[in-house]
């Protein structure tokens, strides 16, 4: 058990699993009503694509608190004169989502990384004012509905920290020497791991229309 992170999940269940299909269009259904509720145009997935949904498994879910942890402090420190800034590795720790500073950055409620369910939910490939909730009468698994656009944006604040390079059309281009410091588990290897992996996944969710679904 552990995160899954995909992209295009009606798509990949029409054929595969029907009736998961059918609950996931529920769902969308009850996001489009959040939307409208919220006065934003609502958002259509896409059950046919013209490439493979996106794939990605298997993260302990506290990887994703590690690299909150990561970027709590790097906009901590945002104003810091020297913009190749990154914090010290951190000690090792069972619990990196009681960092103080990252719970001060949880109180906010501002940050789209950070104000999302640990394992389930969906970013949607539209631009959103703030983090939405669901309702009673329109339940969205996570409860919280956050932008691909907001996250991708989050995500580019961090790579310089981290020494992914991007180029312009925000896809890794020194992925090889990522991939093995990721391998190697050099400093702050599960923090390039999963920034890197959500990255795809918002680059993905904007070219394809697709939401970005936990689970």
């Amino acid at each position: 058990m552990g995160l899954t992170i995909t992209s295009g999940i009606l798509a990949d269940f029409i054929d595969n699993e029907p009736e998961g299909y059918q609950a996931y269009k529920v769902i969308f259904d009850n996001i489009n009503t959040i939307l409208k509720a919220n006065h934003i145009t609502p958002h259509l997935e896409p059950d046919v694509l013209d490439t493979k949904p996106l794939y990605s498994g298997g993260f302990p879910y506290a990887f994703l608190h590690v690299l909150r942890r990561f970027a709590a402090h790097v906009w901590e420190n945002k104003d810091q004169d020297n913009d190749n800034w990154v914090p010290s590795p951190f000690l090792i720790d069972d619990a990196p989502g009681e960092d103080p500073i990252l719970e001060t950055h949880y109180s906010y409620m501002s940050s789209h990384l950070l104000t999302h369910s640990d394992s389930e939910g969906f970013y949607i490939p539209v631009k959103l004012p703030e983090v939405l909730f669901d309702t009673d009468a329109s339940p969205v698994p996570g409860a919280m509905l956050g932008s691909s656009y907001n996250l991708l944006s989050e995500l580019k604040s961090l790579t310089k920290h981290l020494g992914i390079i991007l180029n312009e059309e925000d896809i890794i281009s020194n992925l090889p020497e990522i991939n093995q410091e990721i391998q190697d588990e050099g400093d702050f290897w599960v923090e390039k791991l999963m920034c890197a992996t959500l990255l795809d996944a918002a680059k993905f969710s904007i070219t394809n229309n697709t939401a970005i679904v936990f689970s």
